[in-house]
């Protein structure tokens, strides 16, 4: 947004927490019979927990290439 990317690390961890967050309110509101509101909550952790999976995914990527970069430059 601002020209800099937010680290991986970060977005794993903040999707990891809004991803129990949104699961927590799907769990109350299904308890609670509010179908609409529990279905949203739940479509939202899903795609929390998609984004920290791919915000991981990122991070061993750059740790591979990284070390692939390192070895190159050894030989």
């Amino acid at each position: 947004m601002f020209g800099r990317r937010v680290p991986p690390h970060i977005v794993f961890l903040l999707s990891l927490l809004l991803a129990a967050l949104c699961g927590w309110a799907a769990y109350v509101a299904f308890a609670r019979g509010s179908t609409l509101w529990g279905a949203v909550a739940a479509v939202f952790a899903v795609w929390f927990v998609v984004d920290a999976v791919r915000s991981y995914s990122w991070a061993q990527n750059k740790k591979r290439l990284e070390a692939e970069k390192a070895a190159q430059g050894r030989k």
